[in-house]
């Protein structure tokens, strides 16, 4: 599946989840927030896309996805931000 594909099934699982996107420039790289009631993903569009990917799978790593109907290959992108997530609080490093 190539990046465009697994972006717009991010938007999807984010639509799933009540947010709204927001693809904007500037310097950073993307992470959600709240604005009033509304919850946001603001995400850098000037990046390439699989840096955008990461970064949604950065963001959904810490929902509950267990109710949720997520495809494979999106599933082990945010397992791995995840388990990288788990091994720097355990302090462990990878080479």
């Amino acid at each position: 599946m190539n990046s465009e594909r697994i972006r717009e099934e991010f938007e999807k699982l984010a639509d799933k989840l009540g947010y709204t996107i927001r693809f904007e420039k500037g310097d950073f790289k993307g992470d959600a927030c709240r604005i009033k009631e509304e919850r946001v993903i603001i995400i850098n569009k000037l990046l390439p896309l699989r840096h955008q990917n990461y970064a949604f799978s950065r963001i959904f790593a810490t929902e509950d996805l267990s109710s949720y109907s997520v495809l494979p290959i999106i599933r082990n992108m945010i397992e791995e931000v995840q388990a990288s997530d788990e091994n720097v609080i355990e302090g462990e490093t990878s080479a």
